[in-house]
Formats: C-alpha cells, structure tokens, sequence
C-alpha cells in the first residue's frame, strides 16, 4: 500500500510517500528512510526508488521516501539548498517514521543515493539517530573530487564570484558549494558501528567507484561492512539487469540486518 505524506521542517512542508506492508504482513515493522541524490527526488531515474521501496514493503519494510526541502515536490528554492540542511531533512524524516504506531522505532535503517549517501553516511554517524544499518548505493566520499567531475564551464569560470550559478536549469547557490568543499562525509561516518552495504557500479563516471572503497575503508573493523560492485553499471544502475540485481542485494541485507 502506498500512502502520500506531509511533514515539516523549519515551516516548510516536506513531501514524502509511504510504502507500507500488506496482509499478511503485520505491524509493528521495520523502517527504512531513502534519501535522493543532488537534483534527483524521491522517484529517481527509472522510477529506481519506487521500485525498490515496493520491493522492500512487500518483504515486510516500510519504506518512506521524500523530497528535500527545495527538491522535487517539497517546498523551498533549490538556491537554498545546503547540506546541514538536508541533514536536517533527515532527522525530521526519521522522527516522522518513529512517530509512528506501525514502526519499530528501534529497527529503522537508512538508504542513501550519490550525495543522498553522503547524507545517510553523517546521519548514521549521529549517536542521537540510533541507525539500525545502513545502505549506500554510489554514495559520495570524497565531494571535491565530484565537482571536479561535474562541474559545468560556467561555474568552474565564475567560482566564487557569483552568489547563484547555473547548474543545467537549477539554481545553484555558492553557499551550497563552499559548503560542498568543507563537507567530509568519512569523518561523520566514523564513529558509526553497525550493518553497512555499500553498492557501485564499477563504471561510474559521475561518482568514482574509489568512493565506495573509502567508505569500505573507514568502516571495517566498526561493524559488519558489504561491498558489492555491480559490473558494467553507471551511476544510476540504468538497465533492468543492473537495478535487479542491485535491488535483490539490499533486499537480503535488510532481511538479515533489519
């Protein structure tokens, strides 16, 4: 069952949808929380998020996805986007799912995507989110080398002497950048102990795959940690071999660790 919801951060209202478990299926369940990537939204490329969250609910999770504020549906410019203030997002995210009386409030795990991994790894790292495991799919670790990646002419040429750039049709703020550069999602994940899966594609040209073994890195001897490379897929594991066999890996993990 799918249900859409509302909840607010700093007065702004944050749009989400709800995957919720069927007969036989009976409350209270697990929770996962699914945190887009930059620009992305809480449907993703080839409909990936609604796929997998219906995958997850039928296998007894109840899976919650949201647009962040200034993202997709939710309210907000995207010029106003920061990072502490998707962290922010999350938070608010999580207190929403344990709110509720169908959620096992001490089984709720995060999923994150590109920089939405980024986001997941700082939250897990928060002693006061109380993560139960986490999963990253072509997470960011290292956000300088991604600018340099993606970075658009425009932007590389006006760096630091404009407040807004031009980022393909979206407003990016500088703001947003210098604090892209300060950000360091390794050190925040640190301190966190439990379940990790982290999925790439080895093909990744927008996220390099070096990214997941900086994570593997930092996280082993901390707590149970799997890496899985799916051969010849990109960023957004665009083919049905690829999203298939992606979706069937987290779904283990989180019957085992959830």
């Amino acid at each position: 069952m799918q249900d859409p919801v509302v909840f607010q951060n700093h007065g702004q209202k944050i749009f989400g949808m709800l995957h919720i478990p069927e007969s036989p299926r009976k409350p209270p369940f697990p929770a996962l929380v699914m945190l887009h990537g930059f620009t992305g939204h809480k449907i993703e490329p080839h409909q990936l998020f609604v796929k997998a969250a219906r995958r997850f609910a039928s296998e007894g999770i109840l899976a919650l996805r949201f647009d962040f504020r200034g993202c997709g549906e939710s309210e907000g410019n995207f010029e106003e986007l920061t990072i502490e203030g998707e962290i922010s997002d999350v938070l608010k995210a999580l207190e929403f799912v344990r709110g509720r009386g169908d959620v096992r409030k001490e089984r709720v795990a995060l999923l994150g995507m590109s920089l939405g991994g980024a986001a997941a790894a700082s939250v897990a790292g928060m002693q006061e989110a109380e993560i139960r495991c986490l999963v990253l799919w072509a997470a960011v670790a290292d956000p300088k080398r991604v600018f340099d990646a993606k970075a658009t002419p425009e932007i590389v040429r006006h760096f630091g002497t404009r407040p807004i750039h031009d980022y393909h049709g979206n407003a990016l703020s500088q703001s947003f950048l210098d604090e892209l550069f300060a950000f360091n999602p390794l050190e925040r994940v640190r301190s966190y102990t439990g379940p990790v899966a982290i999925y790439h594609g080895d093909d990744d040209k927008s996220v390099s795959p070096d990214d997941a073994l900086l994570y593997e890195e930092v996280l082993s001897g901390r707590g149970p940690v799997e890496l899985h490379m799916i051969r010849g897929s990109g960023h957004t594991f665009a083919s049905l071999e690829w999203e298939r066999e992606l979706i069937d890996a987290t779904a283990g993990f989180l019957a085992h660790h959830l």
